[in-house]
């Protein structure tokens, strides 16, 4: 405990109108009760959003104020155009703006202190741009304004090689999500910037960046070369670094010599395989037709020799008598059995 001296001069009477100023001054001090010295507080400096991500909207009255009863409005630049609404101790998503249906959540744990939060869900492009923050009761009025800014750092290219093309080969990369529009930039291994053969850079359907471009790497520069896409927003980028070997390179080397020289092996080989083929199915097609013809002869022996015989039948029936035919025919049979 701390003591204070008291002096006699202190405990001198004061005048009824000292008296009323005084309390006058602490009734307007008192915690709950707005004056003129009470002002809303947001955000000193833009907020930066991400593409699909929450942002967090606060806003506070300053000194602390019990705003339950009050009605608090986010806006955009103007007040008409809600982002949401707190009255009467209640949120109004009806009032709301139709691009902030169930993208909003206030959160209101210290609401009794003058400070509130708004969530902002699944952030898009269009989100971008001036907010507001009003606090309204029946004897005061005060509001706030910033800036919301909004990025996207977009996806991994997809890179290919299209191929040889005006004495160098060509690249060619995509990429697509970003906000706001990118800056590309080919280099060489040594650091010198490529001019691009080809760029465009194009809106998708929900307010973000496409990106394609070519380069033609031409011989000489093999080696290194880099891409990179920078968002200037968030002062980030990407950068890949692509591999190319001078045996690439379209101009004469013994690479492409020996590949020449290999490919012509290769196509020796599958002819020669496929005469190959051809002939081992022209020997079996030969094969085949032997036997075939083998068979034919036999069955053509065959049929000559049953016909000569039936031929001699016929000459030994034929000088016998009539009574002797049948023993003539038998003996015959038998003799040429024998």
């Amino acid at each position: 405990m701390v003591d204070f001296p008291v002096s006699p001069d202190f405990l001198k009477p004061v005048s009824l109108t000292s008296s009323l100023v005084f309390l006058m001054h602490l009734l307007l001090l008192s915690p709950g009760e707005p004056n003129s010295e009470v002002k809303v507080v947001g955000p000193e400096y833009p907020i930066l959003a991400l593409v699909g991500e929450e942002v967090e909207l606060p806003c506070h009255l300053w000194p602390q104020l019990d705003a339950q009863h009050m009605e608090i409005r986010w806006f955009r630049s103007h007040t008409s155009d809600v982002v949401h609404l707190y009255q009467e101790q209640q949120e109004l998503p009806g009032r709301q703006m139709e691009a902030f249906r169930n993208r909003t959540k206030l959160v209101k744990d210290y609401i009794a202190y003058g400070s509130v939060i708004l969530q902002l869900h699944s952030v898009v492009p269009s989100d971008e741009g001036m907010y507001g923050c009003r606090f309204l009761s029946n004897n005061f009025s005060g509001e706030a304004l910033w800036e919301l800014e909004v990025a996207g750092l977009g996806s991994d290219p997809h890179l290919s090689l299209e191929g040889f093309k005006e004495g160098g080969i060509q690249l060619r990369l995509r990429s697509s999500g970003w906000y706001p529009k990118p800056k590309a930039q080919w280099r060489d291994h040594q650091g010198q910037c490529l001019p691009p053969e080809f760029e465009a850079i194009v809106w998708d359907t929900q307010g973000l960046f496409s990106l394609e471009t070519s380069v033609v790497v031409r011989e000489g520069a093999f080696s290194n070369v880099s891409l990179s896409i920078q968002n200037l927003l968030l002062n980030q980028k990407k950068e890949f670094v692509v591999q190319i070997a001078d045996v690439f390179s379209p101009g004469a080397s013994p690479w492409k010599g020996a590949f020449v020289g290999a490919l012509a092996a290769l196509l020796a080989v599958l002819a020669g395989l496929a005469l190959g083929v051809l002939q081992q199915r022209r020997r079996c097609q030969e094969k085949l037709k032997k036997e075939a013809e083998k068979r034919e002869g036999k069955l053509t022996a065959e049929l000559d020799w049953r016909r000569a015989e039936g031929q001699a039948e016929c000459f030994i029936l034929a000088s016998h008598p009539p009574g002797e035919g049948i023993q003539a025919a038998s003996n015959s049979t038998t003799t040429l059995n024998a």
